[in-house]
């Protein structure tokens, strides 16, 4: 039976191995991170070091392909000060999902406020309008389609939760008892995207609909 918190001992002693003092910060995140993983899910590392070169890359790799179930490895590797200046909006969601297995990441980036959900939320809704009314148009299969994009709806639902209230909620059973209204049915499709590919053509017109008007109103401060 597979173990995660044993898999992520032995990844982070051959992380520090490998890169010795050069290594800032390891965690992961994810649905691992969640408590919500299934037997496919990856495990969502982040890695910050002072800097990465193909070279690091290279070994980081090497690191990986050692590993037992090394497919499940996936995530984030990077440099401390490409971090520093990364977006606001990427940063709210890796700082507060990511538990710390080493070091701190108070210690490279300053703590995400609201204002940095404002843009998680303003640039993640940016995105999913423009995928879901692309692949309203264009996608062969529009069942794999909105699956997808409700996968990811979860985060910018989570963000906006965190400006309402201040509270960051890691899961979507957590957030889904907070939820009401429209937010809370779009959730409700999200933790239940399997039964996407069992709508109708009006059911997922109804879910393409409610998706595109909350984007909408997201992008334009409604």
């Amino acid at each position: 039976m597979f173990c995660v918190d044993k898999w992520l001992d032995i990844i982070c002693t051959k992380i520090k191995e490998k890169f010795n003092q050069r290594v800032l910060f390891i965690g992961f995140q994810g649905s691992y991170r969640r408590g919500e993983e299934s037997d496919s899910s990856d495990i969502d590392m982040v890695v910050i070091l002072d800097k990465v070169d193909i070279e690091d890359l290279k070994k980081y790799k090497e690191i990986v392909s050692s590993m037992d179930n090394s497919d499940k490895a996936c995530g984030f590797i990077g440099g401390a000060q490409e971090l520093k200046s990364w977006s606001s909006a990427e940063v709210f969601q890796l700082y507060n999902d990511t538990k710390a297995l080493y070091g701190n990441l108070d210690d490279i980036v300053k703590k995400p406020d609201k204002k940095d959900a404002a843009q998680a939320v303003y640039i993640g809704a940016q995105g999913m309008y423009h995928a879901a009314c692309h692949s309203f148009l264009y996608s062969d299969d529009l069942k794999r389609s909105l699956y997808e994009l409700y996968k990811q709806l979860f985060f910018i639902l989570q963000a906006k939760y965190f400006i309402e209230s201040g509270e960051y909620i890691l899961s979507k059973k957590e957030l889904f008892q907070k939820l009401s209204g429209v937010e809370k049915k779009m959730l409700g499709i999200c933790l239940n995207r399997d039964e996407i590919f069992n709508f109708d053509a009006k059911d997922v017109e109804s879910a393409y609909c409610m998706l595109i008007e909350f984007c909408s109103q997201q992008i334009r401060g409604l």
